[in-house]
């Protein structure tokens, strides 16, 4: 070791002779080249692949003005975003009945699926329909102990690919074709099903976003190879401790993560931004500015609602009333569509990605209740196309076309005299208020 710093140290006094040898053009090119190569050395540093950059439009990080417009809501036609809308009337048969609510809903080129709780029964089922006719195809498998059948739906998720759906059941998540063959399953180990948040198939593995639980602290995202096997987790940051717990558990809390052209993006309803996962990390993307409004920290580890009125028979008091809170994100080629909730309003809102444009539909008056139901009538964009029921998205099938659900019951409510659409009317003179359920499909602007 020694040897080598003597070495060195001659090196280094060998160059300075040289150095007080050369002319001062020469003195000049060197200090000139010196800088040079330090300047190319922290280029080089700063592109290095290991840096995790924050990804941004040509614009930079977006911030969405929320508060500010607040008090510039409007009405808003569903001719401002799309260009047609269509339904489909699920067959009615006992075979083949539709619970909703209750039931979720995933949809492909040619087919409705609707899985979850069956409407007489309560049971778990999983119903194929044809998407242009409504007429029921199939169940897929059946509730049971069965080869291949599954004793209960916690959680189900669709893999839109490869046309898949998966359910949980005697041990194993089964991913089944629309078929109703069984295309593989994963063993119990397989962790994110049954526990509660949002799950997505995104590109050879799954994204599992944890919706928190009560004894045990859990990351708060996830991500699993195609055979199940834990990759990385992002933490939870919102862990409390109570006397009554040996462990500190995560908070209840709501977000959810979904896949667009073909980037995987998340958002908290406790956090401000939407946030872009790459390479197993949060990178900010748009940022929503509630004006100092969100949700304290005191207030999230609480929960929503007090205690003590979860109980009594009034209504619940809400904690986060006066706080400003987003959910419920779709999104399109030009657009982003999301609810916001503040004092008991339900704001609905379409963002303008390419103009960094933001429209607030007029509010409505939520029920304070500790069971929020409302129909789709209340917060949907006016229907100009065809003078049917408000439209709102609940799902996007593809980068520009979204579906939502109806019930007969809400059709049945509709004013026929602004009807304007025959295959409508065809299809409201014939409806009945327990037929299953409606679904409108919508394709967007260009």
């Amino acid at each position: 070791m020694q040897k080598e710093m003597k070495k060195n140290d001659a090196l280094l006094i060998l160059t300075f002779a040289a150095y007080l040898d050369m002319s001062k053009l020469d003195r000049i090119l060197v200090v000139f080249f010196k800088a040079l190569g330090l300047s190319l050395f922290f280029f080089c540093a700063c592109c290095t692949p290991q840096t995790k950059q924050v990804e941004k439009d040509e614009n930079g990080i977006r911030e969405i003005e929320i508060k500010r417009n607040l008090s510039n809501t409007k009405g808003l036609n569903l001719s401002h975003v799309a260009s047609s809308i269509e339904y489909c009337a699920l067959e009615t048969d006992n075979h083949c009945l539709v619970r909703y609510p209750g039931m979720d809903f995933y949809c492909s080129k040619d087919y409705i699926v609707a899985i979850g709780s069956q409407a007489q029964q309560y049971r778990p089922v999983c119903y194929v329909f044809d998407r242009k006719t409504g007429k029921f195809i199939r169940e897929i498998s059946r509730y049971g102990q069965g080869p291949n059948e599954y004793t209960e739906i916690k959680e189900s998720f669709w893999d839109k690919e490869n046309e898949q759906i998966c359910v949980f059941g005697n041990g194993k998540n089964y991913f089944y074709n629309l078929d109703g063959s069984v295309s593989y399953t994963i063993n119990s180990s397989f962790t994110p099903l049954g526990i509660g948040g949002n799950f997505i198939v995104y590109k050879d593995g799954f994204v599992k976003y944890f919706s928190g639980h009560p004894k045990n602290s859990r990351p708060r995202i996830a991500f699993y190879d195609k055979n199940g096997l834990l990759l990385d987790t992002i933490p939870e940051y919102r862990l409390v401790k109570r006397d009554n717990y040996n462990k500190p558990y995560t908070i209840a809390h709501n977000g959810q993560i979904y896949v667009f052209q073909d980037n995987v993006y998340y958002k908290d309803i406790f956090c401000d931004t939407l946030y872009h996962i790459q390479d197993f990390t949060l990178q900010p993307r748009y940022i929503f500015n509630t004006g100092g409004l969100a949700i304290p920290y005191e207030i999230q580890c609480e929960g929503q609602y007090d205690e003590g009125s979860l109980f009594s028979e009034g209504d619940a008091i809400d904690l986060w009333e006066k706080y400003i809170y987003i959910n419920r994100i779709n999104e399109s080629n030009k657009h982003l569509f999301f609810i916001i909730e503040y004092r008991q309003q339900l704001y609905t809102a379409i963002y303008e990605k390419s103009q960094n444009n933001l429209q607030i539909m007029k509010p409505f008056t939520l029920p304070n209740k500790k069971q929020r139901r409302f129909s789709n009538l209340q917060y949907g964009l006016e229907n100009d196309l065809d003078g049917g029921l408000p439209f709102w998205p609940q799902k996007m099938i593809s980068d520009n076309e979204m579906m939502c659900v109806f019930t007969a019951a809400e059709l049945l409510e509709l004013d026929t005299s602004k009807v304007t659409d025959d295959k409508l009317k065809n299809l409201l003179k014939n409806l009945k208020e327990d037929d299953n359920p409606i679904v409108a499909f919508v394709t967007l602007k260009d």
